[in-house]
């Protein structure tokens, strides 16, 4: 059986330039669970419990199957809870609940309640900065960093105030986004 790896594109700050990480994600055929690989730090290895918590409180259910997530490049030292958002849509578009096709696109930056809701990561204006010089034209932030993340010139907001919203959004589902 063959995985599908699916990759959402995220931005990691590991000095005066951001550097673009892509997260994939695939299902294997083992018990249920995940393991989150390349170089996470203990916050960032702590996503896998925020992700499977807030997509169950979402009602958007990931496999019942081992989910590996891959930050990647794996030697590039990775850390903060800013990732959870891209991990979440790597695991969930792996897992078929999300539309794979476009997430690299697409730089995202937010950290999960476990609840869903999103939430301002540190360093997020650095990180839109940094998106924009790494050549994204869009990044998608938790609403409450929208108006932050505007004052960069020349890059689109995606604002989403949950986990759901970020779905819908790929799942096009008809929500006005600004």
């Amino acid at each position: 059986m063959s995985a599908t790896v699916c990759r959402v594109a995220a931005i990691a700050l590991p000095g005066l330039h951001g550097t673009t990480v892509l997260v994939e994600a695939a299902v294997s055929t083992q018990l249920p669970g995940m393991a989150i690989i390349g170089l996470p730090d203990a916050a960032l290895a702590e996503a896998k419990q925020r992700v499977r918590l807030a997509t169950q409180q979402m009602g958007l259910a990931l496999s019942e199957r081992f989910i590996v997530v891959n930050l990647s490049p794996a030697a590039l030292p990775k850390q903060g809870s800013g990732f959870d958002l891209a991990i979440a849509l790597a695991a969930l578009a792996a897992s078929g609940k999300v539309p794979g096709g476009s997430l690299t696109d697409t730089a995202h930056l937010g950290e999960l309640s476990l609840d869903g809701a999103l939430r301002r990561p540190p360093g997020l204006l650095s990180a839109v900065l940094a998106a924009r010089e790494l050549g994204f034209r869009r990044v998608m932030v938790p609403a409450q960093g929208a108006r932050e993340a505007a004052l960069v010139p020349g890059i689109e907001v995606i604002a989403a105030r949950d986990l759901r919203d970020a779905v819908s959004w790929y799942r096009d589902e008809g929500k006005h986004w600004k």
